[in-house]
């Protein structure tokens, strides 16, 4: 005889996402260990409880799966947070960069700071070399810009690096100098872990529980440091680790292919980012299709990096190719961006099975940019969220942090209304609805992983991954989409987090 194993959470006044379409939305959830035992009508109660059982009041709030950012950079965000912050939340002038360098505390041989908008600034520029080292010259100063393209040094540093030939009174270098990259230490493993911690926390704030780290550079050392971090509590969302494609050795050479890993650490798609990782930002289509024959023979799931029009028809035909010459099935290749997708791609995509993973806070930060310079027929072409849904191909988010905020709730925003930096509306028939948006961020993040069956839904049998908020956004108009807030985040059906 076995004995039915008695739920040691039970969530009551609730509101919830339903699991699908056609079934209806829970109104009370019972948790045991680390999956949902129950969700179903609150009538239930009485059988459900047990004398050890915890009833949590959810005030009314809606529970939903647990986000999944399915596009992010979890140890360069560490990494940032352990910098001098000069977002434009934190600062608004040069002057005011200035006062933050020179307050500065930390012990490192580098001043590190990060998040610079010059846009943004009062002046409407970066700071140049003379400004920081106005601020700091005694330390050689990195300051990061925002997008992560170029970054500003003072003089000590481009000294200390030996660019003293190569860099303008401006002190500006590209964010991708080798010899800057050389002369950079890394953050010490103290500082790093510090860092994941701190971001660790951040994300269950949010109500994140699961992350896709999309770094085109990982390799097998990333997937060792993962496990060491997910294994001694630093990191506490689930990671699906996409690999490069320059480290397809490594993981071959050791057996591993998508898939591998646990419910908490998982080997996820092979990243062919070959304008990140050469030095040409359009490489020839062969190169493409060779590097996803070979993954995909592998056994890798595929990802392909389309920040443009070019790469992502690139990437359309290595797809064809892959089909025409492979006896296995080609499953749910990601598209990591793609900003611009025009109608007429929208069945070739569908054709391929490909999921887009978009990220709609860099809409809102590039939109303003899109208005001065396109036609409204190009217009509707950015981030056509709602036409690319339409055509049955899938759309999970992700917010590439720390490049932008990791918040998911302002990037849900902009996917709903469409407004863009400066409270301008760009192409807002592509708006979607605030369920669709919340999917897009929870359940269409284990979709493209291949984990549906685990996460992403309120279903008997899945992973007690949770997000309760402090309302019911579905019953708000949709612009005040951005208010809502995380009370609870549970993971493995624990409380990781309460405000």
């Amino acid at each position: 005889m076995t004995l039915r194993q008695e739920p040691h959470l039970i969530l009551v006044n609730l509101a919830a996402l339903p699991a699908t379409a056609a079934t209806p939305a829970p109104d009370l959830i019972a948790i045991t260990g680390n999956r949902i035992s129950y969700a179903g009508p609150r009538d239930a109660l009485g059988d459900l409880a047990a004398p050890h059982t915890r009833l949590l009041d959810c005030q009314g709030g809606l529970v939903i799966p647990g986000f999944n950012d399915a596009h992010c950079h979890p140890v360069a965000h560490a990494a940032t947070l352990r910098h001098v912050d000069c977002s434009p939340a934190r600062v608004a002038s040069i002057a005011a960069v200035q006062a933050a360098l020179r307050e500065y505390s930390g012990t490192g041989q580098w001043v590190r700071a990060g998040g610079c908008d010059g846009a943004a600034l009062a002046e409407g520029r970066l700071p140049t070399r003379r400004d920081l080292d106005d601020a700091v010259s005694d330390r050689p100063v990195i300051l990061v810009e925002h997008s992560g393209q170029c970054c500003v040094l003072n003089t000590m540093a481009i000294t200390t690096c030996g660019l003293t030939d190569a860099v303008g009174s401006d002190g500006i270098v590209p964010g991708n100098d080798e010899r800057l990259t050389r002369a950079l230490p890394p953050l010490t493993a103290e500082e790093l872990e510090a860092g994941l911690r701190q971001a660790s926390r951040l994300y269950l704030e949010q109500g994140i529980t699961s992350l896709h780290d999309t770094s085109w550079s990982n390799g097998h050392r990333h997937w060792l440091a993962l496990r060491h971090f997910k294994q001694n509590g630093i990191l506490a969302p689930r990671v699906t680790m996409l690999a490069g494609i320059g480290a397809l050795e490594e993981f071959t050479g050791r057996g591993l292919k998508t898939g591998a890993g646990d419910a908490h650490l998982r080997l996820g798609a092979m990243k062919i980012a070959l304008d990140e990782s050469t030095a040409s930002p359009h490489p020839p289509q062969e190169d493409w299709d060779t590097a996803a024959l070979r993954a995909h023979l592998a056994g890798f799931q595929l990802s392909f990096h389309v920040p443009d029009l070019t790469l992502l028809q690139r990437a359309l035909r290595s797809l064809a190719m892959v089909r025409e010459l492979s006896l296995t099935e080609c499953v749910r290749p990601r598209f990591e961006h793609c900003p611009v997708c025009p109608p007429a791609l929208l069945p070739d995509i569908a054709e391929a099975g490909a999921v887009l993973v978009m990220q709609p806070n860099l809409l809102f930060t590039t939109g303003p940019r899109y208005l001065r310079h396109l036609d409204q027929d190009q217009l509707s072409w950015i981030s056509p969220i709602r036409s690319i849904l339409a055509a049955g191909i899938g759309v999970a988010f992700g917010s590439d942090a720390p490049l932008t905020p990791s918040a998911p709730f302002p990037a849900m925003a902009t996917a709903v209304t469409r407004r863009v930096d400066g409270g301008a509306s760009l192409a807002a028939a592509e708006g979607i609805a605030v369920e669709t948006a919340l999917r897009c961020y929870s359940s269409a993040g284990a979709f493209c992983s291949q984990e549906e069956h685990l996460k992403g839904g309120i279903a008997a049998g899945m992973l007690a991954d949770l997000a309760i908020l402090d309302r019911n956004p579905l019953a708000l108009p949709s612009d005040q989409l951005g208010a809502s807030r995380v009370m609870i985040t549970l993971l493995d059906g624990r409380v990781a987090w309460q405000s």
